[in-house]
């Protein structure tokens, strides 16, 4: 569905860029080159989406975006920083001023859409997101590093459970008549209803909820347990679902309810061309390259210079969807610490990794979420570029 957007660009051969890209999608687009006349037509025009960059005659573009989140009629626009300023600490005043997502120049036509659409898809208030991780190198220690994705996002003030998903149990402590199938979902719940009581889920030390769930291979059943999970949006905002990719009903209907998928990718080669058949996969089952992002994970420390503005453009021109982060750790650590004490982003808050786990639980709120002024007040340090 066309939008209408403005974009607020001093420079020319950009601002040119931006509006053919834009134009060639169906989009309304509106201009201007000066931070106060971009005040004065986001007010009257009220867009669907604001481009801004940072370096306007006048007042820069960080006032620009401030002033915009204290209007009453712009506060909740989504803002997408475009600009040549890209030091992290730049990034850093560019959320803390009000954006919603920064992109650093030079950006392609494909990126900028990418970012503009994954900013217009944004889901209602109240709505829950449900984030399937998909482990396509098999790398150790997803659920950890879930866990501490989870309680990134908890300091962002969002409710998280996360969701292990496993195979099914003959032995587990469901009573039911179906409990000798070993193809039915069996979510665990607080009472013996099933079907209104919502799942008990254990309290890791970290104060997070994790929902163990057994998969299913009955339509039925999955169609049950969708429904039982869809029905905890009354309690959390976010569901992140350790997700095995595998032609089950269940995982169609994770799939086709969620509002992103990420795969997560070891580091080398071989690894990540695997990545490319997995979104061709998604996209066969109806998963768009918009509604889809990758992590790569270094378990071996390999990758210590790696800077995401580097990465991201090989990345996504030949992948077709976004680089959300690299994360860089040892998977021995994890497996000391696993589940036993304060995630490691609480012990080491102002790390590189800690920095990289902000990034991911960054970005998967700036692919959902209209609370601007709670993603301002809320972020930190969200880019994985250091010392540049």
């Amino acid at each position: 569905m066309a939008k209408k957007i403005l974009i607020i660009e001093a420079d020319p051969t950009a601002l040119r860029l931006t509006e053919f890209t834009l134009k060639q999608r169906g989009h309304q687009v509106l201009s201007t080159c000066n931070g106060l006349e971009g005040i004065i037509t986001a007010q009257k025009e009220t867009p669907d989406l604001i481009i801004l960059d940072v370096m306007l005659p006048g007042i820069d573009g960080y006032e620009v975006c401030k002033r915009l989140r204290t209007g009453a009629q712009t506060a909740e626009i989504p803002i997408l920083i475009i600009s040549g300023k890209a030091r992290e600490e730049d990034i850093a005043i560019g959320f803390k001023a009000g954006a919603s997502d920064y992109l650093p120049k030079p950006a392609t036509p494909s990126t900028i859409i990418s970012r503009v659409e994954r900013l217009l898809d944004i889901k209602p208030d109240g709505k829950l997101g449900i984030i399937p991780f998909i482990n396509s190198s098999g790398s150790p220690g997803m659920t950890v590093l879930l866990a501490e994705i989870a309680a990134a996002m908890a300091e962002m003030e969002k409710q998280v459970t996360m969701v292990e998903v496993t195979a099914s149990r003959k032995d587990h402590k469901n009573t039911s008549s179906h409990a000798d199938n070993p193809g039915r979902a069996i979510i665990e719940t607080d009472t013996g209803n099933a079907e209104k009581a919502e799942p008990a889920c254990e309290m890791l030390p970290s104060g997070i909820r994790l929902l163990h769930i057994a998969e299913s291979t009955d339509e039925n059943d999955s169609a049950s347990s969708m429904e039982l999970l869809n029905g905890m949006s009354g309690s959390t905002d976010y569901l992140l679902i350790d997700l095995p990719l595998k032609p089950s009903p269940f995982t169609r209907s994770v799939l086709g309810a969620c509002e992103l998928t990420i795969i997560a990718s070891g580091y080398k080669l071989k690894d990540i061309s695997e990545i490319y058949n997995i979104v061709r996969l998604l996209n066969f089952s109806g998963v768009s390259a918009a509604k889809s992002a990758a992590i790569i994970i270094d378990t071996e420390g390999s990758f210590p210079a790696a800077s995401l503005s580097s990465i991201k453009p090989y990345f996504e021109a030949n992948l077709g969807i976004d680089l959300a982060g690299v994360i860089s750790f040892d998977a021995k650590v994890f497996q000391r610490s696993y589940l036993e004490s304060q995630p490691i982003i609480k012990s080491g808050q102002n790390t590189q990794f800690a920095q990289n786990i902000r990034q991911i639980a960054r970005y998967i709120l700036s692919h959902n979420t209209k609370k601007i002024e709670m993603l301002k007040s809320a972020i930190r340090l969200p880019h994985l570029e250091k010392g540049k």
